[in-house]
């Protein structure tokens, strides 16, 4: 896996787009480069998005604590973990885009894409995106967003973990590791070397050997709790059974009959409920026929007068048709009136169209003479403009030709001129440059010669440059080597004497016992810790406490409300039931006496005959036939007295539904109390476990319970007080220590600054050396350049008269020869138009010469033409004349059509006033023949008129003598108006309702029978209530005893399977021992409770395997020490081959030491991780500023020879003597505005 390039856009101080090409000198060819930068420009936001863009996660951010929200932009938060929030402030999207090579040696580029809602700066951060792309195919590879992840993952050949500690290594996880304590150091290499799933296949043993042991146990037991029945027992409980079979039985079968009775008793009372409601049906019915009496009389009417109908029709028809015809003879007679007036007005126009046309024609005889001599003349000027057409055409062809044969004349002239002084300037530039004739024939061999002559040129310049730089920087290394000599030996005097007194304040120092102050003071934090943890939690269990009190509190009062509700509840109920009771009886009661008083009933009454069926029910019997005056009386005391239980029914209704609802909602509160205490209790339960795991608890159980919270606070303000009192002696001891460290430092930095003196000189000799041979070399090629110059002008001199000429082209070559190009191409040019030009001269002078002879001849042409033309205009001219006094000179055709025209108009109008007559005399004849014949129509239809009103009056006092009634002309007509259809819908409506009331009579009677059929299948006198309670309670013995038979039926299946199951579970025993037996030994191998054994195991040996790596590297970066694990543990020792292989603790290695441990144990990981597969990239953060110069330089050849071996190493860090040993550097600088800029430069 090999990393390309990577990009960033928007990512935290990286605005922009930023681009590290790694495929791109300088850091193509550089084997390690450095990140380098100050704190918070930016190096490690590079690596974040190498992570992001690959895994879409990054180290950092993974560190944070997840459920803890910060804010983003307005009303909108993100987790502290979230990924996104690496997007710059301010801006609306960001990307991280990374080249790899994969494992499948493709080349891929991986971008993860961050933006805001609506492309907005101020909008929520959206879902993140990924994209994966073949560079050499050009495509993108298809999938979901986790299916891109996956893929990358795989063509990387690293998991994330495996990325960080191959790729991306942390010295800081290395130096903790060293001198780590025992569980911190498991800790540290569980997530350096992602050993975790170890822990977590203990913790599986452990909890499957406990679950196999439990099941063990649970077998035994069941063998021990498994019990069986004597044939005695069994016998007694087989005769129970029997016994309660048969009363089963027997219960079944009085079950049976009860429901049968209870069924006929809900029979009679549905059959009683239809009865009621065919007898409500029954007099309904007979109200609506007793209203639609006024229907049918009403109908009878209407039928009775329909015989009169088609005469009524008929006048109606005929008073139509004489109203019709009356407004039709007014219209007629109008229109008789206009045609006559009309007609006057016509004979009139007529007799003038007659006198005009006479008069149109007596014009056109008197003006015949005049036309024909205008006539005669119109011909001769039309031939005399022919001729002067002719003539003027001809005229002006000749005068053309003339023209264009002088313009051509004058034309060729001008150009033999011009011609003719082209020539002799050509001829004299020709003769000017005679000289340098050979420079323009042989123009490509000299410019061929200069080309090359500038090539020297430009190698003589530039070598004399190159020297004169060499001795000037060679005159300023000479300055520096004495410069850095007499540093040298002025700084190596002072660090001896601030050594000397470092040591001596150091010796002072060491006798402070900080020890037993920092042991002191983690006890008493421990302590302050504690105390306040106490404290928090006290409030809470007390507040908890308190809580659970007004709980029961009200519980107890809400239950003793409940039970007076109850027993109130009781009363009211009994008192419900008999005020039901009452009710229905009263109202029975009350219903039969209604029915009894009835007026229907009592009409009907009046009609019955002793010993005869009554109509309605069937009785010979009629009690009630007479009238009853006291009926009326009881009726009334009835219903006042059912009203009083009516309303005494309604208030014990009320009281019982207030009273159950009260007793519901008290239930509900009760039942949700009891669920909070439960809950309370628990929680007090939890929280007092929790108190007793505080250490201050001992103290506290003796403080009242109300002054506990004021007695904590004050404790803790104790435990404070002693707690500065430490901390400011410890501060003090803290700021000699750093004072020192600072001094320690400011030694260090001068041994530093020693050795970099000493690089310096000996790199600053080097280079001196190196400039005095390059100057030597300068000087050699640029006598060579010489000396080629020479020759090539010693060759072209020949060529040009001017001694110059080589000085002018070194002045400007470029000049000299475009100057030659130019001449050359000149030359040719002239010459060629020279020859041209004579050419031309020859032909234009035969040309003039035709020319002037043409221009003779068409001159007299010409003149000829134009006397003819002026001859023939003086005849036109004479003719035009005599036209012109004839009609004004107006056209013939025009005067002769305005003629015809008049007579043409003349004659339209007469016959047209002609025709117009003629019509309307036709119309008016026709006019006052309709106008008779309507008058004749309306006399029969008054006569009709008469004849129906008699009709119609002999018809009305015919029916009302038939039917001694009054009936009206008027009250006739609106009988009429109701319509045959209306009459068919009535007599329908009306016979329905005869139907409903035969309908109702007869479904009464039926259901009277069935009633009476049914009280005759009566079983029994029971009344219903009495038959539920005894069903209810049959029921409930019948249920007894099948829970009795249910039971015994159990237990004698029961024993029957305790019996088997005693075969089969002494098998199941011994086949779970082995298991268990098993699972034991794997347990106390690698099995425990917290993961602990086996991840020692693993640990053990991965940190062996890992030393092995190491120590390779080790062996580079300094050869003294070896790595071992020490035995038994996960603790580390050195051996120092130095000093007989002595074994020391990591403790006594110094900070240069400890760092090229960690080093070498890191790029151990690195191996380790990356040994399946090649990792040509690798990318070291800080820790190199522990290092002495010696120990730096040992360090820097360990890097280049992972350069060696195929890696490219970029080394992110501060220390100035490393940035400046590497050449090619990545550069973070920062901006304005919290904004970082990112270049790459070779120094």
């Amino acid at each position: 896996m090999k990393i390309l390039a990577i990009r960033i856009k928007n990512l935290a101080s990286l605005e922009g787009i930023t681009e590290i090409d790694f495929t791109q000198e300088p850091l193509c060819s550089a084997g390690i480069f450095s990140i380098t930068g100050p704190t918070g420009a930016g190096k490690s936001t590079i690596l974040d998005a190498l992570c992001l863009a690959l895994y879409a996660k990054t180290p950092r951010y993974k560190q944070a604590e997840s459920g803890v929200d910060i804010y983003d932009v307005q009303g909108a938060s993100i987790s502290q973990n979230d990924v996104r929030g690496i997007l710059r402030d301010g801006t609306a999207e960001g990307f991280a885009e990374v080249d790899f090579v994969g494992v499948d040696n493709q080349p891929y580029r991986a971008t993860w894409i961050v933006r805001r809602a609506r492309n907005r700066a101020d909008g929520n951060l959206q879902a993140f995106d990924v994209v994966l792309k073949n560079i050499s195919t050009n495509s993108p590879v298809p999938g979901r967003k986790t299916e891109l992840l996956t893929e990358i993952e795989r063509l990387v050949g690293l998991s994330f973990e495996q990325f960080t500690r191959s790729v991306l290594l942390a010295q800081g996880d290395f130096t903790a590791f060293l001198k780590a304590g025992k569980d911190e150091k498991s800790a540290l290499l569980e997530k350096l070397t992602g050993t975790h799933i170890y822990s977590e296949i203990s913790r599986r043993i452990y909890e499957n050997h406990r679950e196999q042991a439990q099941q063990l146990r649970d077998l035994n037991t069941q063998r021990e709790g498994i019990q069986t029945m004597t044939s005695e027992e069994l016998t007694s409980l087989q005769e129970q059974k029997n016994t309660v079979e048969k009363a089963i039985k027997a219960q079944e079968k009085l079950l049976i009959e009860l429901s049968k009775e209870i069924s006929w008793h809900e029979q009679l009372n549905i059959l009683q409920s239809r009865l009621d409601a065919a007898k409500l049906d029954s007099e309904q019915t007979f109200a609506v026929k007793q209203e639609a009496i006024p229907r049918e009389q009403q109908l009878q009417q209407i039928v009775s007068v329909q015989s009169v109908r088609p005469v009524v029709a008929q006048l109606s028809t005929v008073q139509g048709q004489i109203n019709a015809k009356k407004v039709s003879l007014e219209q007629i007679r109008v229109q008789l009136d206009a045609l006559q007036q009309k007609k006057d007005a016509l004979d009139i126009t007529l007799q003038q169209a007659e006198d005009n046309l006479t008069a149109r024609i007596e014009e056109e005889e008197a003006a015949l003479p005049l036309l024909n001599e205008a006539k005669t003349l119109d011909v001769q000027l039309a031939e005399k403009e022919r001729q002067i057409s002719q003539a003027q055409t001809e005229f002006n062809t000749a005068s053309q030709k003339l023209q264009q044969q002088q313009q051509q004349l004058t034309q060729k002239q001008l150009d033999a001129d011009h011609l003719e002084s082209k020539v002799k300037e050509l001829q004299q530039w020709n003769e000017s440059n005679t000289a340098r004739q050979p420079i323009a024939e042989q123009y490509s061999l000299i410019i061929s010669k200069l080309n090359d002559a500038g090539i020297l040129l430009n190698t003589q310049q530039s070598r004399l440059s190159l020297v004169l730089a060499a001795e000037e920087e060679i005159k300023a290394k000479e300055q520096d080597r004495q410069r850095l000599s007499n540093e040298y030996t002025t700084l190596q005097t002072s660090l001896q004497q601030d050594r000397q007194e470092y040591e001596s304040q150091k010796k002072e120092f060491s006798v402070i016992p900080i020890a037993s102050l920092d042991q002191e003071k983690s006890t008493l934090d421990e302590i302050i810790e504690d105390i306040i943890a106490a404290e928090a939690h006290w409030k809470i269990l007390s507040s908890a406490i308190i809580e659970q009190a007004t709980i029961t509190e009200q519980l107890e009062e809400n239950r003793k409300q409940l039970k007076a509700d109850l027993e109130q509840l009781g009363n009211t109920k009994a008192l419900l039931e008999t005020n039901v009771t009452q009710r229905n009886t009263s109202l029975s009661m009350l219903e039969k006496a209604r029915l009894a008083a009835a007026e229907n009933v009592e009409s009907l009454r009046t009609k019955l005959v002793a010993d005869e069926p009554c109509p309605v029910c069937g009785s010979t019997s009629h009690p009630y036939a007479g009238h009853n005056t006291q009926l009326d009386h009881v009726l009334k005391e009835l219903e006042i007295s059912h009203q009083k239980i009516e309303t005494a029914y309604t208030d014990s209704l009320t009281t019982h539904s207030r009273l159950t609802q009260v007793c519901d909602q008290l239930n509900k509160a009760i039942a949700n109390q009891e669920k909070d205490l439960s809950l309370k209790e628990k929680s007090v339960k939890q929280l007092e476990e929790i108190w007793g795991r505080f250490k201050i608890n001992a103290l506290a159980s003796s403080i009242a319970f109300d002054e506990r919270a004021t007695w904590l606070h004050q404790k803790l303000q104790q435990e404070k007080d002693q707690q500065r009192e430490l901390r400011d002696t410890i501060l003090s001891y803290n700021n000699k220590k750093e004072q020192l460290e600072k001094q320690k430092g400011m030694l260090d930095e001068s041994d530093k600054q020693l050795t970099y003196i000493a690089n310096a000189l000996k790199d600053t000799e080097r280079t001196l050396k190196s400039l005095e041979e390059q100057r030597d070399n300068h000087k050699l090629e640029r006598e060579k350049a010489q000396t080629g110059l020479e020759n090539i002008q010693q060759h072209l001199a020949v060529y040009f008269t001017s001694e110059q000429w080589f000085q002018h082209w070194k002045n400007d070559p470029d000049k000299f020869v475009l100057q030659i190009q130019e001449f050359a191409a000149q030359w040719k040019h002239n010459i060629q138009q020279l020859e041209e030009g004579l050419r031309q001269q020859d032909l234009l002078a035969a040309t003039l010469k035709g020319i002037q002879e043409q221009l003779v001849h068409l001159s007299e042409e010409t003149s000829q033409k134009e006397q003819t033309l002026l001859k023939i205009r003086e005849q036109w001219n004479d003719l035009s004349g005599k036209r012109k006094a004839i009609f004004n000179g107006a056209p013939i055709s025009v005067i002769e059509k305005a003629f015809k025209d008049e007579i043409t108009k003349a004659r339209q109008v007469l016959d047209q006033q002609k025709s117009e007559k003629e019509i309307l005399l036709a119309s008016l004849t026709r006019t006052t023949t309709q106008y008779e014949e309507t008058g004749k129509e309306l006399s029969v239809h008054s006569e009709q008129e008469t004849s129906f009103k008699e009709q119609i009056q002999d018809w009305l006092n015919s029916y009302n003598q038939q039917h001694s009634t009054s009936l009206s002309k008027i009250e006739l007509d609106r009988l009429l108006s109701f319509t045959p259809d209306w009459i068919e819908k009535e007599r329908l409506a009306l016979r329905a309702i005869d139907d409903a009331v035969t309908q109702a009579k007869s479904v009464l009677a039926e259901r009277e029978q069935n009633l009476d059929k049914h009280r005759q299948e009566r079983m029994s006198e029971r009344t219903a209530e009495e038959l539920i309670t005894l069903h209810t309670e049959a029921k409930l013995h019948q249920e007894q005893n099948n829970q009795t038979s249910n039971e015994i039926t159990f237990r004698l299946r029961e024993d029957a399977t305790n019996k088997q199951r005693i075969g089969t579970l002494l098998q199941s025993i011994e086949t779970q021992s082995l298991v268990v037996d098993n699972w034991s030994k794997l347990n106390e191998v690698i099995g425990s409770a917290d993961g602990k054994k086996f991840r020692q195991i693993a640990q053990e040996y991965t940190l062996d395997v890992l030393l092995s790596y190491a120590n390779v590297h080790l062996a580079i970066l300094s050869k003294r020490y070896v790595l071992q694990r020490i035995p038994n543990s996960l603790g580390l020792q050195v051996l120092d081959q130095d000093m007989g292989d002595e074994i020391r603790t990591v403790y006594s290695l110094s900070g240069g030491e400890s760092f090229l441990v960690s080093l070498a144990l890191a790029l151990g990981l690195a191996s380790l991780s990356s040994s399946r597969m090649k990792v040509e990239s690798l990318f070291i953060d800080e820790g190199f500023g522990s290092l002495d110069p010696a120990t730096l330089n040992i360090a820097m050849d360990a890097l280049e020879r992972l350069h060696n071996q195929g890696r490219k190493v970029g080394v992110i860090s501060h220390v100035q003597e490393m940035t400046e040993r590497i050449p090619v550097q990545i550069r973070v600088s920062k901006q304005q505005n919290g904004k970082s800029k990112v270049h790459v430069e070779e120094m």
